[in-house]
């Protein structure tokens, strides 16, 4: 184990020559001035912050004593984001029971990992659960495994009232699911034709394998029983700004994202909130699984409902069926495109743009009689409503595309080895996208960054000069996008494709030639005086 570390406290007079110190040598990192005086970077961090205090309490000994040792007034701002991060992944726990003691001692933890010379005192702890509405609540014990009579409880008691009082459209259900993104069907590395532009190649061996999945995010889907409203997709990703997504004004899914790209209490809180300012008045039911990253909150428009405990795989809709489906047609773009790469013998190149792109045309194939009959299928229905019994049809409307989907697999068979296609889309199944952090990696997240230190651009560890200049995508200029209709409708009349399809092309063309002026550069007055050589 390592050794505890000693709490080394300064006084005012210590911290004041520290700061002239700094003055003194503003070209030195916050890092190097921490390590000449025995610091945490963080209790530097927040030196600076309290300059004004720290000058006040050594240049004017009449208002405060010096070599005093430690502040009265302490706002405890990174302790409080911590703490709260912390209660909300361990509130959730059916077997865990919190008390104000646990609280309070999880605050002195976190205040001696900041650097903080003071530790919060039990009136701080009332204070904090004042400010977040923590109170007592009952909670239910956990279940060792799938209770066969509790999902039955569930589906005679709260499921039917919550089918009484709200219509079919109002009721939704949204669950999280890792996606591993760039895994290709390949059982090897290394077939020729294959370059990556974000990562080094990840394939199914790397993931079944149970290598470090340095390719996944993870996707927030939600939609209502009746299938006619499908919530765009919440993707969460490791990097904050991915270079793919530079110049990118509008992304076709809403995007967050954390070190470890996996959903967190404060994450879903938000994205919770923001649905429910979008109701307007319009009152809707939630059904979400009782995991830590999903907090006991009360909200205008949206009442949250809790599926029993280790029930999910007979009770959630997304997780009984939407979810593979999802990812069904995702995997099947993604073979397509691999396929189409390894026919015209060109490199394959796949960034976090291309996945979340097709992730919103994967979504858009998951079709409205799907999502309503996998709702059925996990018990959304009345007693006395007639539930049809002429097998799974939780596919209904699929079928073609899955055939598709084996053809164009069928085809990558014979040109490298493959699994089996159930077990490529399947791959990633068992990963919910929720994980409850430790206490190290809460401090890291709530915590001062280091001088120097930045958001991870590329979401994998790797630098922009590893990764190279041609995965920063540029917009096409009005003549591409021309050159590119142009392409299609001689596609359109070699190939014969529908009319509609016609019609978008040409509708697309009008677009442009309705807005190419607003494209254009605007003059400066000083351009119309210009010596002309």
């Amino acid at each position: 184990m390592a050794t505890k570390r000693k709490l080394n406290a300064k006084s005012y007079q210590e911290k004041y020559s520290i700061l002239t110190f700094m003055d003194e040598n503003p070209t030195w990192k916050k890092k190097d001035v921490a390590a000449k005086f025995n610091v945490k970077t963080n209790t530097l961090s927040d030196m600076i912050k309290n300059r004004h205090k720290i000058v006040q309490a050594v240049e004017n000994p009449s208002d405060a004593r010096k070599g005093v040792k430690r502040m009265r007034q302490t706002t405890f701002d990174n302790v409080d984001a911590a703490l709260i991060t912390w209660f909300r992944q361990r509130e959730s726990l059916p077997d865990l029971r919190l008390d104000g003691e646990m609280l309070l001692e999880k605050a002195k933890y976190f205040a001696k990992e900041f650097g903080h010379e003071t530790a919060p005192s039990q009136g701080w702890i009332d204070r904090f659960k004042k400010r977040h509405g923590i109170g007592h609540i009952k909670k239910a014990g956990e279940a060792a495994g799938v209770d066969e009579e509790l999902v039955q409880g569930w589906k005679d008691g709260k499921l039917i009232d919550i089918l009484r009082r709200y219509d079919p459209k109002d009721i939704y259900n949204a669950d999280e699911t890792g996606l591993f993104w760039q895994m290709l069907p390949e059982k090897s590395l290394g077939f020729q034709g294959t370059t990556y532009c974000r990562s080094p190649a990840f394939t199914w061996d790397d993931y079944h394998g149970g290598k470090q999945q340095k390719t996944r995010v993870t996707v927030l889907v939600c939609a209502n029983m009746d299938g006619s409203d499908k919530l765009p997709l919440f993707v969460i990703g490791k990097s904050k700004r991915p270079r793919a997504f530079k110049n990118v004004k509008k992304l076709p899914v809403a995007y967050e994202s954390n070190k470890k790209a996996w959903m967190t209490g404060a994450l879903f809180e938000a994205w919770l909130r923001k649905l429910d300012g979008k109701m307007e008045g319009r009152k809707i039911a939630m059904v979400i699984d009782n995991c830590p990253a999903h907090p006991h909150i009360k909200l205008d428009n949206i009442e949250l409902v809790f599926l029993p405990p280790n029930t999910t795989s007979l009770t959630q809709p997304m997780d009984g069926g939407v979810i593979r489906n999802l990812k069904q047609h995702y995997r099947h773009i993604l073979a397509f495109r691999r396929l189409a790469a390894a026919d015209e013998g060109i490199p394959f190149k796949w960034d976090l743009l291309d996945a979340i792109i097709a992730l919103k045309t994967a979504w858009n194939k998951v079709s409205q009689q799907t999502i309503a009959n996998v709702y059925r299928h996990v018990g959304f229905v009345l007693p006395c409503e007639q539930v049809e019994e002429d097998g799974d049809r939780r596919e209904e409307g699929g079928v073609e595309d899955a055939q598709e989907f084996r053809g164009i697999w069928e085809r990558l068979g014979d040109l490298f080895p493959l699994p089996a296609m159930e077990k490529y889309i399947d791959v990633d199944a068992t990963d919910t996208g929720v994980e409850l952090l430790t206490d190290d990696q809460i401090v890291e997240i709530t915590g001062v960054k280091e001088d120097g230190e930045s958001d991870d651009e590329n979401g994998n560890g790797e630098t922009s000069s590893q990764q190279g200049e041609d995965c920063v995508r540029k917009p096409p200029s009005i003549s591409e996008v021309c050159q590119a209709l142009n392409v299609i409708r001689q596609f359109d009349i070699f190939e014969q494709t529908p009319a509609e399809l016609q019609l978008l092309v040409e509708n697309y063309e009008l677009y442009l030639m309705s807005n190419y002026k607003c494209q254009k550069k605007q003059a400066n007055i000083t351009d119309y005086f210009a010596v002309k050589e």
